[in-house]
């Protein structure tokens, strides 16, 4: 079951009890059809998301599946106003101009397509806490990867701020890297016509590389949580703490934006958990906690239980631009040889076709990000 919550994880790293209600310990048979549901409502415009992942056996082997085609809404319980999501390549999302504000209260509903239903208690936005500084500092040996048993180079990202005084205060840190891209388009086998990579009749090679026709990004989300509490930090500065490591992918420059959550104890406390499980603090065979158990219920069937959470969160985000191209260590991502078409006497269809447009999407942008320095 552990590897089985690290698959539902990973498409967020982009990344408790329901109301006063007392949690239920319920009893798991790990099987097939086991909801997760992950959403976010951020006060910052671009932040929102809700993710919706489906246990599934494919030859023997436990994992998840993201639910397509599902209705998903944000329902502000004070207005009675509805905000449509819209499906976007693995994830929910609302208008890229949607946020949410500091007082508000929203709620979560989702119908699958088999007709399922799950809505979430009403969860209220609280202040933001500011981040005041974010600095990034390279390590040649950032972390250990167990896979290849060796370490890998990149930046420790760290930031500064001023804990409020006389009040409890829960923080998560999320982000998103953005890194030019030079090629927009792959195709295998075919050649890249009319907005499509189609077949021809002549022999082309393996592939062809089709370069970017304006500027654009690459955005990467993060592979693990951060997460910290004021208990020992009440009313003080927190200065320099790490919040991310962003491994060297590749040596392109690059612009990283931080967003700082401000977060209740339920919300906490449910990250918490899933931090604890991810750090390898839980055993391989424990069955998932009951924390899993978020504020997210079948308003049908009480006995259908639905894992993950809703959260309204409180967004202070900064960003910095990274400059990477003196680094020296070799880059983690393999590099293909670039591949394009011959425009001088091409033996293809025409028009001869080298390039192809930035596809805006949540993994891709050609909007230049604020701290992007040419």
């Amino acid at each position: 079951m552990k590897k089985l919550i690290l698959n539902y994880l990973s498409p967020l790293l982009f990344f408790l009890f329901i109301g006063c209600i007392d949690p239920v310990e319920p009893e798991f048979e790990f099987k097939e059809g086991l909801v997760f549901i992950e959403g976010i409502a951020a006060t910052v415009e671009g932040g929102s998301f809700v993710i919706i992942n489906v246990s599934v056996n494919e030859f023997g082997i436990d994992k998840t599946a993201f639910e397509s085609e599902a209705k998903v809404s944000f329902f502000n319980s004070i207005t009675g106003e509805t905000v449509q999501l819209q499906e976007l390549e693995g994830a929910y999302v609302p208008s890229k101009d949607f946020k949410v504000n500091v007082g508000e209260q929203w709620e979560l509903d989702v119908t699958l397509v088999n007709g399922k239903q799950y809505r979430s208690q009403p969860e209220t936005v609280i202040h933001p806490v500011e981040v005041e500084d974010i600095k990034a500092t390279y390590k040649s040996e950032l972390r250990f990867n167990d896979g290849t048993e060796s370490f890998e180079p990149g930046h420790a990202i760290s930031v500064s701020f001023l804990d409020p005084v006389d009040e409890e205060n829960y923080y998560y840190w999320t982000f998103k890297s953005f890194e030019k891209l030079r090629i927009c388009k792959t195709c295998f086998d075919g050649i890249y016509r009319d907005n499509i990579c189609g077949p021809t009749t002549i022999t082309v090679p393996d592939y062809f590389d089709y370069l970017c026709d304006t500027d654009c990004w690459k955005i990467r989300f993060p592979e693990s949580i951060s997460i910290f509490d004021d208990k020992f930090s009440n009313g003080k500065r927190t200065t320099d703490l790490v919040v991310a490591e962003i491994p060297l992918y590749t040596k392109e420059n690059m612009v990283l934006e931080i967003q700082q959550f401000s977060l209740t104890p339920a919300a906490y406390n449910y990250y918490k958990v899933l931090k604890d499980i991810v750090d390898n603090n839980s055993g391989f065979n424990a069955p998932p906690p009951a924390a899993l158990i978020g504020n997210l219920y079948n308003p049908n069937n009480s006995d259908d239980f639905v894992f993950g959470r809703f959260t309204t969160a409180a967004t202070s985000s900064i960003q910095i631009f990274i400059e990477r191209g003196d680094i020296v260590e070799n880059e983690i991502e393999n590099q293909r040889s670039l591949s394009v078409e011959p425009t001088f006497m091409s033996p293809y269809p025409p028009p001869a076709t080298t390039e192809s447009p930035c596809e805006e999407g949540r993994f891709r942008t050609a909007i230049r990000p604020e701290a992007w320095i040419n």
